[in-house]
Parts: C-alpha cells; structure tokens; sequence
C-alpha cells in the first residue's frame, strides 16, 4: 500500500513547462507592440494570450483583458470576438467553465452580427464541449447539432468531422452505442480524406471506448493500440494518456492485472503533468479495481479517498465522481462495511438521476430527431428546386420555340412583299433603262476624260506626299538612332564609374584590413617580441645588479612594470586590429572576446546569435566583426547609453544584424550630412558585402541600427 502511495505521490508533483519553444515568438511579438496600430496590437494581445497558454495563464488573462479594452476602445469587432474567443480557451484550461461560457457566449454574439457563419459554428463547438465537460448532456448536444448545421452549411469538412465525433461521444453517455458508432464512422470518413491525424486519432479512441463497454474486447484492444501508436508518432500526451488510461481497464477486465495497473500507471502520469482532474480521478477509479482484484483492499481504499477528493474540488468531474461512489460501494461490500455500501451506492443512484435522467434521453431523442427532420426537409427542399428549375427551363424552351415559329412567319410574309416589290421595280426600271441608256452614251466620253484628268492630278499629288513622309522618316529614323546611341553610351559610362567606384571602395576597405593585419603581425612578431625579451632580459638582471639603496631597486622594478605593461598594450592593440579569436575561432566567439574586453567600460553589453555554428566567409566574417565593433565603439563614445543589446542572426535568408541602447540618440535626418567617419565606415562595410543598413533613432530615445547581408552576397573582384 506505502509503495501504490508513494508513486501516486510522485506523480503528482510531476509538472513540465515547456516555456522555451514559445519564448522566441512572444519576444518578437512584445518587442513589436509599441509600434503597431491599435487593430494591430489588438490582434497581438490575441497571439500573445494564446503563446502564454502553456506557459503562464495569468500572463495570457493579463494579455486578454488589454486586448478586449483596447478593441472595445476602438470599435475593431472582428478583433474583440477573437479576443474573447482566445480567453475563453484560457479559463477552459484552467478549469474555469462558466467563465469560459460566458466569454464564448460574449465572442458568439459579435459573430452572430458579423454574420461569419463558420465562426459562429466554432463557437458552438467550443460551447458544447464546456457544457460535456460539466455533465450538462443535454445543452451539449444542442450546441453541437448547431455547429454541425453551420459547418454543413459552410461546408467546413473539418468542423463537420469534429461535431459529429462530438455528437457521437454524448451518444456514448446516454449508452446509445449503436446511435454513438454511426456518428463515429461518419465523422472516420471525413478524417480520412482530410489525413487528418489528430482527428483519426480521437475516434480511435472513442470507438475503442464503446467496444470496450459493449464487451467486443479485441476490437477495443486493437483500436486502442492503434490510438497508442499514433499518439507516440503525433506526441500527443492527452490523448495517449487516454488510450493508456482506457486500455489498462480493458486489460483489467481480460484479468490482466499487472499490465493494466502499468498502463493506468503511465497514464496518471501523463495526465498530472497535464493537470487534468477529470482524467486523474478516471485513473485512479480504474486503479482501485484493480488493486481490488488483487485483494489489497487498504490500497484501493486511499486511492479512492484521493479520488474523491479530486472529484469534489473540480468542477467537471461529475459523471466521473458516480463510478468512484460506485466503486466504494463495490468495495465496502467485499469488505464487510454493509452500512458504508449503502450509503456510497444512495450517493452513486443520486448522482446518476441528477446526469442520466429519462427526460435527458428525451430530449436527446428530441433534438436529434428535429436535427434528423430538418436534415430530410433541406433534401427535400433541395429536390424541389431542382424540379422548379427543370420546369422553368423546359418552359423556356417551349416559349424559344414558339417565338422562333413566329419568326419564321414573319420572315416569309417579309419575303413575298419583297418579291412583289422586285417585280414592280423591274418594270420600272426596264423603262428607265431605255431612256438612260441613250443619255449615257453622251456622258461617258466627257466622264473618262474628266477622270483622267483627275487621276493624273492625284497621281502627282500621292507622289509628293510620298517623298515628303519618306523624307520625315528618315529624319526621326536618323535622330532616333541618335538619341539611342547617347544614351547607351552614357548607361555605359554610368555603370562603368559604379562599378569603378565599388572596386575603389572595396580595394580600400581590403587595403585597410590587409594593413591592420600586417601592423598587428608587426607589433605582435616585432616589437612584442623586442618588449618581451627586453623584459625577459631585465628580470634576469634583477639577480646580478647590487642595488645599493632601496630607492635604486625600487627605479629599477618601475621600469620593469613599464616595460611589462608595453607588452600588454601592444599585444591588445594587436588583438584589437586583428583578434585572433576571429581567425582560430569565428565570429560568435571574436565578439564574446571584444564584448568581455569591454565590461570594465561601464556599459551592459548583451550578445545574442543564432545560426553561426558554420563558419563564414574569411573577408565576411572580418568585415561583420569590424562593423559590430564601430557599432560598439560609437555607443561607448557618443550615445552615454548603460545598455546595449546585440542580436546576429543567420538564416536562410541571409546574416541579420541589430544594435540597440538606451542612450541619447540622434536625428537620423541628418545622418547623409555627418561628418564622422564611425558611421560612414559602417556604411561602406555593409555595402562592400551587398547588404543593407538602416539606422531609427530620436533625441534622448537611443538608436536601433538594422543590418542585412544577403548570404549568397558577391564581391566584386
């Protein structure tokens, strides 16, 4: 008995936080608000309640209050119904279920007005889970009847899939296993076209559930299993505990005691850490049994005593509670306790009529047979539309074919006036002709004179035109070609001098390092090497030189100390021109060097880098150092700052840089008219690796300077 306490006792206390996978988003978020617009940060504190779910509950309800003031401050609907929808979710966590309803309920009226259908029906799923968490059946199974119309109506597979997994668990409760497979299976098919995992894996579970119940046991174990083995692949701890918790009772029922107290074992587990109570005292019931069988009666009686107690704190614990009554009877009955039996089974009869009563099975029977109707009414409805439309265009058709008739009617009545009317012309015209045809012959000799005349005329005219537009062409041609000429060759000469510019700028700030490397060698290989052996030298002549007075030795060990601290001055301005951490170790560690360098300056210097395990390019990692450094040095110099923070990020995107300190900043408008070579160096550095720099800043607001190098940046050689 000690040793089934004892593990209940350590779990119990297990609790994971697994605060670092979410931190990075929450950073970028937070660091993002206070330049967003209201609708913005609105949607921010939303993201942020719900980054905080897993992490600290009283710091996603913080972020949710200031999202709904701020959203009711501004009028932004849409952002105060998601607001609401996010810290509902918040209080379902932590137990808090009329809270959570009435922040659903507040979020479902916003989209009732909205008119968003499929937000609507979200709401009501979420709702009818709150309402089967507290044993409520029956405002659960209106609420998801209402969702599934909706997402039926959207056309949401998805949502589809869910309610009815849903509808088919609230079936489960009522004991109408029949009823609660078909909606099982309904919602399986949907899941399997979507792949939607999570989803298979929750009606596993629910399917093994009724198997289970209905003493089918090698259907229940295999699905169960299946359930296990895909919770693992998915590492979904809720539901695994669920199948593990489940099937340690199957295995209990087969007799196969050890295994099964192993798996409700893990299971308890899993669901402390979780902080679930209703899962807990789910755990716990089904270890009692178990420790009943193997007659250790003291065992299950302190497992039931917690179980109870966890019951009775939670708020949702309900239909759970009635099977530890159940078992407490069962267990002062074996015992002996005639008196305790009846008073814990009393206790079990009276929570059962309060959850399970006949005028709950009606109503379910009810609402699922208005749900049925209404399902068979849209079908019909749907029929007769389609028949109306088969009616209407069949009479479309007949009305075409009626009019097309009548314009063949009237298309021949057209034809014979026509006809009658060509006659009549004909003998008109073959009077005419005659009379014509003598005035013709006169006029046609004066006609084809005339036109002669006229056509020689154009044909000089057309030729004038002609040589006048050819000529104009040939002009615009000309100039034309001109004009393009220049510019091409002025394009040239412009891109000549870029690019003549670049390799000055580029050949510089190489000349530069390639001097700082030679000075450092030379101070570090000649005149280091000269101060150490001339110290090396004194310090040998220490033993062999009388000193004839105190102050005599005392001249001598100042002139030691001197020499020693040259060599400690050369050998840091040798490390400063050219670090040999950058050379041997990378970037990461050359900027910790120059950073601890700096910690007696006054200034707190905080270094983060991400991605910089693969070393860098010689020239990119040199010219990085040298940039962060001026950076460094400007705020030590100018900025009066006490905080400065420095992140370096390499993605696949490329090397993002940002500085930022609190010091006193400067008008970034007149930052092209400076005159110090510190900012101008940094300029031409990140433009001798193709990158981009941009500097934001205000008096007494401290600078931000934002750097971007493309990774696959060429220089010019």
């Amino acid at each position: 008995m000690k040793k089934v306490l004892l593990i209940i006792f350590l779990l119990a206390t297990v609790y994971t936080i697994n605060a670092q996978k979410n931190k990075p988003i929450i950073d970028s978020i937070e660091k993002a608000l206070p330049t967003q617009s209201d609708s913005a940060k609105v949607k921010s504190y939303s993201e942020l309640t719900w980054q905080y779910r897993s992490i600290n509950r009283e710091k996603a309800i913080y972020y949710g209050n200031k999202g709904i003031a701020l959203a009711k401050k501004i009028n932004y609907q849409e952002g105060l119904a998601q607001v609401y929808n996010d810290l509902g979710i918040i209080y379902y966590d932590k137990e808090l279920y009329d809270s959570s309803i009435i922040l659903y309920n507040a979020a479902l009226q916003i989209r009732t007005k909205l008119n968003d259908d499929l937000g609507i029906a979200k709401l009501f799923n979420k709702i009818g889970i709150v309402y089967q968490r507290q044993g409520k059946f029956g405002e659960a199974l209106y609420n998801q009847q209402n969702a599934l119309s909706l997402f039926e109506k959207t056309n949401f597979l998805l949502g589809i899939s869910y309610s009815l997994n849903n509808i088919g668990i609230l079936q489960q409760n009522l004991g109408r296993y029949n009823e609660a497979l078909d909606y099982h299976h309904q919602s399986i098919v949907i899941k399997q076209k979507l792949k939607d995992k999570n989803g298979l894996l929750q009606s596993y579970i629910n399917i093994a559930n009724i198997y289970k119940i209905t003493n089918e046991n090698t259907k229940a174990e295999n699905f169960y299993k299946k359930a296990i083995e895909l919770s693992k692949e998915l590492e979904n701890n809720e539901y695994l505990a669920n199948s593990l918790n489940n099937l340690g009772n199957l295995q209990f029922s087969l007799n196969k005691l050890e295994e099964g107290k192993q798996s409700i074992l893990e299971s308890y587990k899993i669901r402390t850490e979780l902080k679930d109570s209703k899962g807990r005292v789910s755990c716990l019931t089904n270890l009692a049994n178990i420790l009943m069988s193997l007659n250790k009666y003291d065992s299950a009686k302190q497992v039931l005593s917690t179980a109870e107690e966890i019951a009775l704190k939670a708020v949702n614990t309900k239909p759970e509670l009635i099977l530890v009554y159940q078992t407490l009877s069962k267990l002062n009955e074996i015992t002996g306790n005639a008196t305790a039996s009846l008073n814990y089974y009393k206790m079990y009869a009276a929570y059962k009529d309060s959850i399970y009563s006949n005028d709950l099975s009606n109503k379910f029977s009810e609402l699922e047979t208005k749900y049925k109707t209404a399902q068979k009414e849209k079908q019909i409805q749907d029929q007769q539309i389609t028949i109306n439309k088969n009616l209407y265009e069949l009479s479309k058709q007949e009305v075409e074919l009626y009019q097309n008739k009548l314009n063949i009617a009237a298309s021949n009545i057209q034809l014979f006036n026509q006809n009658e009317l060509i006659l009549t012309q004909r003998l008109d015209s073959t009077n005419k002709e005659k009379q014509i045809a003598l005035l013709t012959k006169e006029k046609k000799i004066d006609k084809l004179q005339i036109k002669n005349n006229e056509l020689e005329s154009n044909r000089k005219t057309t030729i004038l035109i002609v040589s006048i537009i050819l000529t104009i062409l040939t002009v615009l041609i000309a100039f034309s070609g001109y004009k393009r000429y220049k510019l091409k060759k002025e394009k040239q000469l412009q891109h000549e001098i870029f690019l003549q510019k670049q390799i000055n700028t580029q050949n510089i700030l190489q000349a530069e390092e390639n001097e700082r490397k030679r000075i450092a060698s030379d101070l570090h290989d000649g005149i280091g090497q000269l101060m150490s052996a001339a110290k090396m030298n004194l310090s040998a002549m220490e033993t062999t030189i009388p000193f004839v007075s105190n102050e005599q030795k005392s001249s001598y060990q100042n002139a030691l100390n001197l020499v020693d601290e040259s060599c400690k001055e050369i050998r840091a301005v040798s490390h400063n021109m050219m670090p040999n951490a950058l050379l041997k170790a990378g970037l990461d560690n050359a900027l910790k060097a120059f950073i601890y360098q700096m910690s007696n300056s006054g200034l707190e210097i905080n270094l983060y880098t991400e991605g910089l395990e693969t070393r860098l390019s010689a020239n990119t990692e040199t010219f990085l150092y040298r940039i962060i450094q001026e950076c460094i040095n400007n705020v030590i110099k100018h900025a009066k700052a006490t905080k400065l923070d420095i992140s370096l990020i390499k993605d696949e995107d490329g090397i993002s840089a940002m500085v930022e300190d609190n010091g006193k900043g400067f008008e970034v408008k007149n930052i092209n008219n400076s005159e110090g070579i510190g900012l101008k160096n940094i300029k031409s550095r990140v433009e001798y690796l193709s990158g981009t720099v941009e500097w934001k800043s205000a008096s007494e607001k401290g600078t931000l300077i934002a750097i971007h190098i493309p990774i696959e940046a060429k220089q010019i050689a």
